[in-house]
């Protein structure tokens, strides 16, 4: 039973990975250098996984074209069309921006051509069921047989349901099958096949969920009805959103918001995230180091501000990706070099150093088609970061080595590890932000269990959410704690779910708070 629940909640962290489903039928006509291109994609996604083919039509030519390398991250899906041409292979990349039933699309030739193009879904959105089922449901309650307990261990995809169903009479127990299992709105169906006695019986279950219970109808064959409550052990995994889109983050439930859930600064400025003409820029610059705890040498991208040079020291700004992602994640996503570029040309942010390491502290360090099982990996990160890491990048980079000179802040699952990270280890970050952070996230208690020594340590604690993200329990949770304890802490929540447009956003205000001496 344990190990099944630790499954199921690794796979519901995994959602983290994605936000929509593009499975489906999509149509779009690029024009190319060899003349107009009509696609018709046909796209079927698994988890943050992507496979098809498309069919090309272009003037009286047709072809299939097979994809490989597909993967949807947030709100943004990539993937690669082999092109045999005169013998020569040619891969063409496609990235593009999912917006509800539309994919707005670039396709690149290579090095040498490029083109836009917008695909339309032909009919509509998968359907997803309007609650999540997932997880371990208990009861008790009396038959013609006496007392029995009950742990149903369910997992929902889509609207259907599996699992198993454990029970306990007397000094007997059971383990059944739970098959035939069906949602629709709130209302779940499925059947449990017991042996008894030597006889298979259908025992027919019929639920409506109401909070963390279900009201169940039990139905034994044509001789037993009985009226029983099922009661969720753990939080609930959120409901896929509207129109199509899977939330992501999984855990969360039913979003309760509160008075103190508001913005605390408002919207960034129309083009924050967008590169300017006639300013400085700073460089991006992929580096190895030597990893002692993970055993193998390991990547980061580092972004050094304009005019970086060997004779001015810089703050350190460690910047973590989601369970999906990797070191190149906030580049693909969320831009930090072109954020950093415009604040530090408009003199609201500290010219800083941002590294963006990959937080998945295991020899193969890619998210591979089954993310959720290099979660373990992320709790190990920080002996990466502070035993190899941070020194690498003092040893590399022309930078400040006082704790008052470093920050750590990530998204999701890098948010958990930033305040999971950062908290634990005050001697080495004064500066420490969590956005969107996801279940991975230690009690606050636990985060903060001396209250008053953290808030002679902080500079800043920033932590942030959509109050549209399943996720934002976590998040209110910390602050809750917070509050109580007087730690001094910005609480932010916007508009935004959990996605790219929120963790811009939470960046582009951390940013211009961190090494200034006014921000606490």
């Amino acid at each position: 039973m344990k190990t099944y629940s630790t499954l199921l909640s690794l796979a519901v962290v995994s959602l983290s990975a994605f936000a929509a489903d593009i499975t489906g039928t999509w149509k779009a006509e690029f024009e190319t250098q060899r003349g107009l291109q009509k696609y018709t994609f046909m796209f079927k996604q698994d988890g943050a996984t992507v496979t098809g083919k498309a069919d090309v039509e272009m003037t009286d030519q047709k072809r299939v074209a097979e994809f490989k390398d597909g993967k949807v991250e947030g709100d943004t899906v990539t993937f690669v069309e082999p092109l045999k041409i005169q013998d020569r292979e040619i891969n063409i990349t496609f990235s593009g921006r999912i917006a509800g039933d539309e994919i707005k699309f670039t396709r690149k030739v290579g090095d040498f051509g490029s083109s836009e193009a917008t695909a339309r879904r032909e009919g509509g959105a998968p359907k997803t069921s309007a609650v999540n089922f997932t997880g371990t449901w208990k009861s008790e309650f009396n038959t013609q047989i006496g007392v029995q307990k009950y742990s149903y261990v369910l997992k929902q995809e889509g609207s259907k349901v599996s699992g198993k169903a454990h029970s306990e009479i007397g000094d007997q127990k059971k383990e059944s099958e739970v098959t035939e299992g069906n949602v629709d709105g709130e209302t779940i169906s499925f059947v449990e096949l017991l042996n008894f006695q030597g006889n298979d019986l259908r025992i027919r279950y019929t639920g409506k969920l109401e909070g963390n219970e279900i009201k169940f109808t039990r139905t034994v064959g044509d001789f037993a009805k009985e009226e029983l409550t099922a009661k969720r052990e753990g939080p609930a995994p959120a409901a896929p959103a509207a129109g199509g889109q899977r939330a992501r983050g999984g855990f969360g439930g039913p979003i309760e918001l509160g008075p103190d859930d508001k913005p605390a600064f408002p919207n960034p400025p129309e083009g924050f995230d967008k590169a300017r003409d006639g300013i400085a820029h700073g460089k991006l610059e992929m580096v190895e180091y030597d990893s002692k705890s993970v055993g193998n040498k390991r990547k980061a991208l580092v972004y050094t501000p304009p005019g970086y040079s060997t004779g001015t020291k810089y703050p350190v700004l460690y910047l973590l990706h989601g369970i999906g992602g990797d070191e190149n994640e906030w580049r693909r996503g969320g831009h930090p070099e072109i954020i950093l570029d415009n604040l530090i040309a408009d003199k609201k942010a500290v010219p800083m150093i941002i590294v963006m390491p990959n937080g998945r502290a295991q020899p193969d360090d890619r998210p591979g088609t089954n993310a959720m099982a290099t979660a373990p990996a992320f709790g190990r990160f920080d002996q990466d970061l502070l035993g190899s890491l941070i020194p690498f990048i003092q040893s590399t980079y022309s930078v400040k080595a006082d704790r008052e000179d470093r920050a750590l802040a990530g998204l999701s699952m890098g948010g958990g590890q930033s305040l999971n990270f950062g908290l634990a280890n005050l001697d080495t970050f004064a500066w420490v932000g969590g956005f969107s952070s996801a279940p991975n996230t230690k009690p606050a208690a636990e985060l903060v269990p001396d209250p008053e020594k953290a808030t002679k340590q902080l500079k800043l604690l920033y932590i942030s959410c959509g109050n549209k993200d399943g996720l934002i329990r976590i998040s209110q949770g910390v602050h809750a704690y917070l509050k109580e304890k007087n730690v001094p802490h910005i609480w932010h929540v916007d508009e935004h779910a959990h996605d790219f447009q929120h963790w811009k956003k939470a960046l582009y205000q951390f940013a211009q708070l961190i090494f200034k001496p006014t921000a606490k």
